[in-house]
C-alpha cells in the first residue's frame, strides 16, 4: 500500500507539500530562513520508516522529517562536523538503506543510520569541484556530478568512487530508471549511458539528439518516456529512454525557469522560478496551474523510493 505524498523545498527554506499534486499547502522551516534548499529526496529511515531529507547548502547541513506536512516542527537538523566548503548541496537515497550527500568541495557523505549521522568519504578523483547531481539504481551503484569534467561512480554503495566518463564541463543533473543513465549538461551535449561497470574503468557515454542547449530538471515518467527542461522555460520529451528528444507538441508550463520535474507515472508536476507549481497529464502536451509559492520552487520528489 503507498499513501501518495510530493513535496518540494525551495528558497528561503519554504517547504511545500500535497497528496494529489493539485491542492498544495506551504510553509517556511525554520522560520525566518534565509539560506536556499537545492534538494530533497524521500527514502527511509533505518527502521524502514518513511524519511524525506534535505539539503539545506549551509549549516546545519541536513535536514530530515518522517512526515513534512505536519509542519515546521517535524524537521529535525543535523550538522555534519568538519565538512570541506560547510555545505551540503545534492542527497539521494538508495533502496538498500544508504544515503549520499555531495558537497561543495569534491566531497561525499555517506549515511545508514537514516541520515542521522555521516561519514566523509575520502579519495575521491579530483576533478569535481562542486557536486550538484547525484544518482543510484538502488543497488548498490552510484553517480556524482557537478561542476567539474568528470562523472563520478560507485558500484560498492558509495564506499569507493572512481572515474564513469570525463571532458563533460558541467552536469546539473543525473537520473537513472528504466535501465538508463542520463546526465543533463550545462553545455549543448547531454547524455545516456547504458551500463556503468563494476570496475575502475571509465564507462561508455554517448551523445543524445534532439537537444542543443543546456539542461536543468530531470524526470522519468513510465516506460521509456522520460522529461527534461532547458535552463529556461521549456520541456523535452524523449519517448525512447533518453537517446531522442523533442520539443514537438511539449508545451511550456512556466514563465520563467523550470527548475523542478517529478513524476508518480502519471501525473508531472513541475516547479520553477516563477514560483507556480504546474502538472501535465499528457506528457506535457497540456499543464494546469496548481498553486503559487511564496518562493521560487527548485525541487520536488515523490514518495516512492527510486528508480520505481
Amino acid at each position: 500500500t503507498h499513501t501518495a505524498l510530493w513535496v518540494g523545498v525551495g528558497r528561503d527554506g519554504r517547504v511545500l507539500y500535497s497528496s494529489d499534486a493539485e491542492s498544495w499547502s506551504e510553509y517556511q522551516s525554520p522560520s525566518g530562513e534565509d539560506d536556499d534548499y537545492w534538494d530533497i529526496s524521500f527514502g527511509e529511515d533505518d527502521d524502514g520508516d518513511d524519511r524525506w531529507v534535505i539539503s539545506t547548502n549551509t549549516s546545519p547541513e541536513i535536514r530530515y522529517s518522517n512526515d513534512p506536512t505536519a509542519g515546521d516542527g517535524s524537521w529535525t537538523a543535523v550538522d555534519i562536523a568538519g565538512i570541506p566548503g560547510g555545505s551540503v548541496r545534492t542527497v539521494e537515497y538508495g533502496s538498500d538503506g544508504t544515503w549520499i550527500a555531495g558537497g561543495k568541495e569534491d566531497n561525499v557523505q555517506r549515511s545508514t543510520d537514516g541520515a542521522d549521522s555521516w561519514t566523509e568519504i575520502t579519495g575521491l578523483p579530483s576533478g569535481t569541484t562542486k557536486i550538484l547531481c547525484l544518482a543510484t539504481d538502488g543497488n548498490g551503484v552510484w553517480l556524482a556530478a557537478g561542476t567539474g569534467t568528470k562523472i563520478l561512480k560507485s558500484y560498492d554503495d558509495g564506499l569507493n568512487w572512481y572515474v564513469s566518463g570525463t571532458g563533460f564541463n558541467q552536469i546539473n543533473g543525473l537520473e537513472y530508471n528504466n535501465g538508463v543513465w542520463f546526465a543533463a549538461s550545462n553545455t549543448t551535449t547531454s547524455y545516456r549511458a547504458t551500463s556503468i561497470a563494476g570496475s575502475d574503468t571509465t564507462d561508455t557515454w554517448s551523445s543524445v539528439t534532439g537537444i542543443s542547449e543546456a539542461l536543468w530538471a530531470i524526470c522519468h515518467i513510465t516506460g521509456d518516456t522520460w522529461m527534461t527542461a532547458n535552463k529556461g522555460d521549456q520541456p523535452y520529451l524523449s519517448t525512447d529512454n533518453c537517446a531522442s528528444w523533442t520539443t514537438t507538441g511539449v508545451a511550456s508550463p512556466s514563465s520563467g525557469q523550470i527548475m523542478a520535474l517529478a513524476s508518480d507515472g502519471t501525473t508531472v508536476v513541475c516547479g520553477g522560478k516563477d514560483k507556480k507549481v504546474h502538472t501535465s497529464t499528457d506528457n506535457g502536451g497540456t499543464w494546469t496551474e496548481r498553486h503559487t509559492s511564496d518562493e521560487e520552487v527548485l525541487v520536488i520528489d515523490y514518495n516512492k523510493i527510486k528508480p520505481f
